[in-house]
C-alpha cells in the first residue's frame, strides 16, 4: 500500500509537549495504526516521541494515549486501527494520593 492510501489522522498534544513540537498542539500524520502513528513521530519529531515512548517503543507509563475515548495502553493497543480523520489525544496520566 503506497503512502497516498494511507489515512491521515491528527494527533493532539498536551501544551506542556507543543515545545517539542516546533510549538504545534497538533500534527498531521498518515498512519493506518497506532503503531505506525508513533513511527512516523519517531522520524518527524523525535522529541516528541522521546517523552512519549520508551526507547523499546512502548508507551510511557506516565503517558495516556486515547482513541474514541478508550485508552490506549499495552502492545495489542498499538494495533487500533485508525480511520482518516480521526484524532487521536495524547495526555499525561494524574496520579492521586
Amino acid at each position: 500500500m503506497s503512502s497516498e492510501d494511507k489515512l491521515t489522522v491528527t494527533l493532539r498534544l498536551p501544551s506542556t509537549l507543543s515545545a517539542y513540537s516546533g510549538g504545534k498542539s497538533q500534527i498531521a500524520l498518515k498512519a493506518e495504526t497506532i503503531e505506525q502513528l508513533l513511527n512516523l513521530l519517531e522520524q518527524q519529531h523525535p522529541l516528541v516521541w522521546e517523552r512519549l515512548c520508551t526507547e523499546q517503543g512502548a508507551i510511557r507509563e506516565h503517558v495516556r494515549i486515547f482513541v474514541n475515548n478508550q485508552l490506549i495502553s499495552d502492545a495489542s493497543g498499538l494495533k487500533t486501527v485508525l480511520k482518516p480523520g480521526q484524532e487521536v489525544i495524547v495526555l499525561p496520566a494524574t496520579f492521586s494520593i
